[in-house]
């Protein structure tokens, strides 16, 4: 089956071989034209220089004047011809005519572009007498002799004239048409193409016929190679598409195998580890190697693999690893999977629960303590006023961290409901800030700023109302020492922009981005007392965001916040006067 596409490619091979000669020559006659160029002018312009010199000669003048033949006999010399009148002038490397007293009586003529000098360029430019020429008229005159030719070849470019291949370049030669020729004989050139044709072809066929005879005697090997091949193409080519890095380590701890898995979790790329001691490949790998248990067989009795997550650090990242060991003759593979996410979760889930447990247990004990004094005690009316009022109070701030919850889990399971309608967003405004007022105390100003006219907004009233109650709570709970709370909403384009401002203890700058996160908390540890579950901005940014809108944050430590939502805006219209 492979033999009819090698011969096909042999022939075609031969094809190259006889194309690349055939260049070959072209290239070789391109050098030469251009090393006779070179002679040529080296020699023109002395000759030039001759023919003027002896024009304004006084004596040669003289005797081109009186018709003197045989003084201009004795006047000229080797390769120097003075021709009276108006003779023809043959093709030269230099004339001059010369004149008396304005009339032209004569011509001199050095270097005539005959057989002989054609002789000299060959020489010269180091090329035999016939491969270096003349182009006069239509005659080629070479070393060897003349020929005539039917045309004149296109200049500076490989041509086939008559039997010869010719490069040709003009050259002045005080003739109409003349030119300087590097020409090879096209039967030579065919000759010597076929040549190499077919030595490419029969080295063609003796590497066929080896190839036949290899594979011939070869062929069971090379079956067995093949399925072998086959197999760990297969295998590598599953665990190069698995999700958990794989890595296997030879009983000399060098690293044998790390897929793209375990490039695309650590970073680390496969020509960096492979064929390297794990210990100085990989970052963490004594901790992996101590703390994750080897099994001799998965799933079997007391070799059953256990899975461990290990933190590792790689350029100044941790990355948690969850690792399992298995034993495999020589070497030990390690499977593992990125566990840092889950980490974090579990860690978020355990703070949100120490959090929440905090956060209920101060109401709680309010509650119970108010509900106690009110059962066992005679109070004045103001006292039992004061404990129901802050039995409100707390029953309230209860019923906010229960629908905090509530809501945060209906986003994340995506049964929330958002309702899309047009309300009024000043009415919305006053009312969230008129209650928060009755909340802060003399050291604290809540300040609302509205234009004029304001258009409706596209969405849901009490959700913007949630989101817009949480900036305003959040503002007066980061401002410990009271201050200015600015709110205002003015329209942007389609948008209108609700924005909080406050003079509080403002962000963190390595905070912002982390701040809409789910349970994060600026203050984990209440160190300032502020509490909260973490779950509010989370909350207004999946609420804005289900409304089509957008939320940020804009602060600098110590010096306040802005928090700003835009949402969908509804078109005004103007009425027209009759």
């Amino acid at each position: 089956m492979l033999a009819l596409p090698l011969a096909v490619a042999v022939w075609a091979f031969g094809a190259v071989a006889d194309k690349r000669e055939r260049s070959n020559v072209d290239q070789r006659l391109v050098h030469t034209i251009n090393d006779a160029v070179d002679q040529y002018e080296a020699a023109a312009i002395p000759a030039q220089k001759t023919a003027n010199r002896v024009a304004s000669n006084p004596r040669v003048q003289h005797a081109f004047a009186g018709h003197q033949r045989g003084a201009l006999r004795r006047l000229g010399r080797s390769g120097v011809l003075l021709l009276p009148g108006a003779a023809r002038s043959p093709a030269a490397l230099g004339r001059a005519d010369v004149k008396v007293r304005g009339t032209m009586v004569g011509t001199v003529v050095v270097g005539v572009l005959d057989q002989g000098f054609a002789r000299r360029l060959a020489s010269g430019s180091g090329q035999p007498p016939n491969r270096v020429g003349l182009m006069v008229d239509r005659r080629v005159v070479t070393g060897a002799g003349v020929t005539a030719v039917r045309s004149w070849p296109v200049l500076r470019k490989p041509t086939d004239l008559s039997s010869y291949r010719v490069v040709a370049v003009s050259v002045p030669a005080h003739v109409p048409r003349a030119a300087l020729v590097a020409l090879e004989r096209r039967s030579t050139i065919s000759a010597a193409a076929n040549r190499a044709r077919w030595e490419a072809i029969l080295v063609g066929l003796g590497v066929i016929a080896a190839l036949l005879l290899i594979a011939y005697v070869a062929a069971p090997a090379i079956a067995r190679s093949r399925l072998s091949r086959q197999q760990r193409d297969q295998a590598e080519r599953v665990l190069a598409h698995l999700g958990d890095g794989v890595v296997v380590v030879d009983s000399a701890g060098v690293v044998r195998l790390w897929n793209r898995a375990a490039e695309a979790i650590t970073g680390l790329r496969s020509a960096d580890v492979t064929n390297r001691p794990a210990e100085e490949a990989i970052p963490g790998w004594t901790t992996i190697a101590a703390f994750v248990p080897v099994a001799n067989r998965p799933g079997e009795g007391d070799g059953t693999s256990t899975e461990e997550t290990v933190p590792v650090e790689l350029d100044g990242r941790e990355l948690w690893l969850s690792v399992v060991a298995v034993a495999l003759d020589d070497d030990t593979v390690y499977a593992f999977r990125d566990a840092t996410h889950e980490r974090r979760l579990e860690n978020l889930r355990s703070q949100f629960v120490a959090t929440i447990s905090h956060e209920i247990r101060t109401p709680l004990a309010s509650l119970h303590g108010a509900a106690l004094t009110l059962r066992e005690h005679e109070l004045p009316a103001q006292t039992q006023d004061d404990l129901l009022a802050m039995i409100a109070e707390q029953s309230n701030r209860l019923a906010r961290l229960v629908e905090e919850i509530l809501v945060a889990g209906q986003l994340e399971s995506g049964s929330l409901s958002v309702v899309a309608d047009a309300f009024d967003p000043e009415k919305l405004v006053r009312d969230v800030t008129a209650i928060a007022g009755t909340r802060v105390g003399a050291e604290t100003t809540i300040e609302v700023s509205l234009p004029d006219v304001l258009p409706k907004v596209h969405g849901d009233e009490e959700r913007t109302r949630q989101v817009l109650q949480n900036l305003v709570d959040n503002a007066i709970k980061y401002s410990p020492s009271g201050g200015r709370i600015d709110v205002t909403v003015a329209p942007v384009g389609e948008w209108l922009r609700f924005t909080v401002r406050d003079e509080g203890l403002g962000i963190p700058l390595g905070e912002q981005e982390r701040i809409f996160e789910k349970f994060y908390r600026l203050d984990p540890d209440q160190r300032r007392g502020i509490g909260g579950t973490g779950l509010g901005l989370y909350i207004c940014r999946e609420l804005v965001r289900s409304m089509g809108g957008r939320i940020w944050v804009e602060s600098e430590p110590g010096r306040g916040t802005t928090a700003s939502f835009e949402l969908p805006a509804e078109p005004v219209t103007v009425a027209r006067a009759s």
